[in-house]
């Protein structure tokens, strides 16, 4: 049986990425991932980064809601720090984002709960998306494995922030 996040991200006809390379939380790795699956997404940046770096470099990034295309799909993938996470649910709704999921070390329980006032619903807090990703990179393809193995993969969506440990890295 497949892991219903696996239906979430492969599903998804597009989302937007949140990050904030103000404090060092570029989703580079994630950015490389969805562009290797040829996954419609976009990277919105707090930080005022307009073009990726890593392995995909110069890709294009947007700073704010307003430049983003109006095809952008509901689900929002949050991937700041976990004090900047409630200001990046607010920036996911005034998306029009109607899902969020909190990617490792990402969730906290003032923006899980704002998200839950918003009426938003909280697809996961605390697991990389890239571990469902049915298409991805040999590295994070290692990487799921060792997630396989460890037992975490199978484990149900935690829509809470105090869901423990939810990533090996």
């Amino acid at each position: 049986m497949a892991h219903p996040l696996e239906a979430v991200i492969n599903g998804a006809e597009g989302f937007i990425v949140i990050g904030d390379s103000s404090q060092d939380r570029f989703p580079a790795l994630s950015y490389a991932a969805y562009t290797h699956a040829k996954k419609r997404f976009y990277c919105l940046d707090l930080g005022g980064l307009t073009e990726s770096r890593g392995p995909v470099k110069g890709g294009k990034v947007y700073t704010s809601v307003e430049a983003l295309p109006a095809e952008r799909g509901d689900l929002a993938i949050i991937w700041v720090k976990p004090g900047s996470s409630k200001a990046a649910v607010e920036v996911a709704h005034a998306a029009g984002c109607t899902r969020v999921w909190f990617s490792f070390k990402t969730a906290h329980a003032d923006a899980v709960s704002r998200a839950h006032e918003l009426g938003m619903e909280v697809v996961e807090a605390g697991r990389c998306p890239v571990y469902y990703l049915a298409d991805k990179p040999g590295a994070c393809k290692a990487h799921t494995a060792v997630v396989k193995l460890s037992g975490l993969y199978r484990k149900p969506p935690a829509h809470e922030a105090d869901a423990g440990r939810r990533e090996i890295i």
